[in-house]
């Protein structure tokens, strides 16, 4: 619930609320599978503070080892890209200044497993998702068939989104023309 002395358009400036929120959506971040690692720098959380939180939660230390930070397990499949389409999309909608790096995370997690018929990405993959995107490393590109924008490395150039790719998979580039009977 809302902080009752902030106004709707700004966060709660008392220092406890912020902590109390933060703290909230850590244990949120928790709850949908996120490690240590990856809660305490979303939530600007002291990283000794979440190891704590963790192992409170959860009966067990939180898990060691690197989280993603690249994009080259997203590039390896069309089926993964339609998915960091809709990410995308999904985060260019719920980006609110108001909101927190954590809330942003959280609520676009929540509604793409809510979409995705089989969610192919976890909270650390959607992280590094939103990561890209928040430093334009990955940029709108056109589809020359079907009009419509989709994200891809800034680097690259492709003018084929993934959903034609997969529709055309084999199919002459031309496009087809029913026969006259």
């Amino acid at each position: 619930p809302p902080c009752p002395r902030a106004m709707p358009e700004e966060r709660c400036r008392v220092e406890r609320c912020d902590y109390a929120r933060r703290i909230l959506e850590a244990m949120q971040l928790m709850r949908l599978g996120a490690r240590a690692a990856l809660v305490s720098p979303w939530t600007g959380l002291e990283r000794k503070t979440v190891k704590r939180m963790y192992r409170e939660y959860h009966g067990r230390p939180s898990p060691a080892g690197q989280l993603p930070s690249s994009d080259a397990w997203l590039l390896e499949n069309d089926q993964r890209l339609l998915q960091v389409m809709l990410i995308w999309h999904l985060y260019r909608r719920l980006n609110r200044p108001i909101c927190s790096p954590a809330r942003i995370l959280i609520d676009v997690f929540e509604v793409y497993r809510e979409l995705a018929r089989t969610p192919l990405l976890d909270l650390a993959r959607t992280a590094v998702v939103i990561q890209l995107f928040a430093a334009e490393q990955w940029i709108e590109h056109r589809c020359r068939f079907c009009q419509l924008s989709f994200p891809a490395p800034a680097a690259q150039n492709p003018t084929t989104c993934p959903g034609c790719r997969r529709f055309r998979g084999g199919r002459s580039p031309t496009v087809h023309r029913p026969s006259p009977r």
